[in-house]
């Protein structure tokens, strides 16, 4: 994807549908990241997916897109605005915003967010990677 990448061109998304047992694999077995009931007990109206699951789920995709520009010299920093619970679908998005030289390389700015079935926003943000063309 790297050779072709203009400023506005989409990232390949990642879809993922959210389960106890993901959010389990990412947290334990235990607390509002994992049981619906201790969710409930503290206000938040049940289980919440934990940010650092969400977050792995923009690295994919951005992963998935740059590869080891993106793991070698990537950053990403996030804003989580919407609650997202088991059974929920979540598709990570990306726009490129700018591209630039940075020092001997070209570096991809990236908007990136997650976004449920309803076409809400979740986690929004940016991210970079260089690119390798």
């Amino acid at each position: 994807m790297a050779n072709r990448l203009e400023v506005g061109s989409p990232l390949a998304e990642v879809g993922k549908r959210i389960s106890f047992e993901t959010m389990r694999s990412y947290f334990g077995e235990q607390g509002i990241h994992a049981q619906d009931d201790a969710g409930k007990e503290t206000g938040l109206g049940g289980a919440l997916v934990q940010g650092g699951q969400l977050v792995a789920y923009l690295n994919q995709m951005m992963t998935n897109n740059f590869g080891e520009g993106y793991l070698r010299g990537g950053d990403i920093a996030v804003s989580f605005i919407k609650p997202v619970r088991p059974g929920d679908v979540i598709t990570a998005k990306g726009i490129v915003r700018e591209i630039r030289p940075d020092g001997a390389r070209i570096r991809v700015l990236c908007e990136v967010w997650l976004e449920n079935t309803g076409g809400e926003k979740t986690t929004v943000g940016t991210a970079s990677a260089f690119t390798t063309g």
